[in-house]
């Protein structure tokens, strides 16, 4: 299971320097007379342009570099309509400012693209929003595998949805920013990374793209070869453990959380693989995602998961997950006696076929 909706990342831009000079013509019913009306720039909440309605029409003028999402709103209301621009040059918006959702826009392809795909996404994005919510709230056990047997068959539709867009439209923007938001939901860096190659270059531009392309290069940063990252963080007794405390063993560094349900489906393969090596120089630490210390510890009991625990508690902002860039859970690290990542994401028949070849 995966965070959903996370947290920006800047990297050295990719875009071109190609400047476009674009008009947003307005005609809105219902304004206010003389209310401002502002053009947002939605990747960091600049504010581009300002005009006053007059007789019910607008007209806002900016120049842009590189595709983003932007917002155009009114000066004192919270609603607004969003806009994915680049390649246009007259974007024309017609509607009634009590009624945004119904608001009109035409002029733009990428803009296009992103009303078609948001029309069917948006539904879907708020039930697993909605279902996530749940789960995290949910004391009664049965009622809450229920409810995260629902989440996982509606993350697995907004990952079709996306999956299908990105296939059609390679070399729209849009695809780029389609990643970007669901790529807490994909199968690790490495399956963002396969997706993200697929597009054409014309998609890799903008500050949506250089995020994905930050995400995967951060993940790098913990790879295979590398030095496994220290860190300290507390155990099941407030006892605070640190990682290099087992250096001269092979380690499992195990991200998971009580209430993912593909972890808890994992880990009787871990307890197996713990069970079978544990006397050969290897042991496993877990590193939970966890906001409830009940919760986590009710699994620990019931999934018979004997090894170290830590957690801060801290949801997604976990320190570890954000020192090791997780992105998605289940995952793991194995590390050598040394201190260094050998391998990665193990599962299954998978982690025990790595360990009996390194622990004969």
């Amino acid at each position: 299971m995966n965070k959903i909706l996370c947290a920006l990342i800047l990297m050295v831009s990719n875009a071109t320097n190609a400047q476009n000079n674009v008009e947003i013509k307005g005609v809105v019913k219902n304004a206010q007379p003389n209310a401002i009306i502002y053009l947002m720039r939605g990747s960091d909440s600049k504010m581009l342009t300002t005009d006053t309605i007059r007789n019910g029409t607008f007209s806002l003028k900016t120049v842009l570099s590189e595709p983003d999402i932007f917002q155009v709103g009114f000066v004192g209301s919270n609603q607004g309509v969003d806009l994915f621009m680049y390649d246009c040059s007259v974007v024309e918006m017609n509607g009634d400012v009590n009624d945004f959702k119904n608001i009109t826009v035409k002029g733009c392809q990428i803009q296009d693209d992103y009303a078609s795909f948001k029309q069917g996404f948006n539904p879907l994005r708020d039930r697993l929003n909605a279902l996530a919510n749940l789960v995290n709230t949910e004391k009664n056990a049965p009622k809450r595998d229920s409810l995260l047997a629902l989440f996982e068959t509606t993350k697995l539709s907004v990952i079709q949805k996306t999956s299908e867009f990105t296939n059609n439209k390679k070399s729209s923007p849009v695809s780029s920013f389609l990643l970007y938001v669901i790529s807490p939901l994909l199968n690790g860096v490495v399956d963002l990374d396969t997706r993200y190659k697929q597009l054409t270059p014309e998609a890799k531009i903008g500050a949506f793209a250089r995020m994905v392309e930050s995400t995967i290069t951060s993940a790098n940063a913990n790879g295979i070869g590398t030095p496994a990252l220290n860190f300290s963080q507390k155990d099941t007794a407030g006892k605070v453990v640190t990682l290099s405390s087992f250096k001269g063993k092979y380690l499992l560094l195990d991200f998971w959380a009580s209430w993912c349900g593909p972890c808890r489906a994992e880990n009787p393969n871990v307890v197996n693989a713990y069970k079978m090596f544990k006397d050969k120089n290897f042991t496993v630490l877990g590193v939970s995602l966890d906001q409830s210390k009940p919760n986590w510890l009710a699994a620990i009991k019931k999934d018979n998961l004997t090894w170290t625990h830590v957690s801060d508690l801290k949801y997604w902002s976990n320190e570890v997950a954000q020192l090791y860039r997780i992105q998605s859970i289940p995952a793991n690290f194995l590390i050598d006696p040394a201190g260094n990542v050998i391998a990665k994401d193990l599962r299954g028949e998978q982690l025990l076929n790595t360990l009996k070849a390194l622990l004969k």
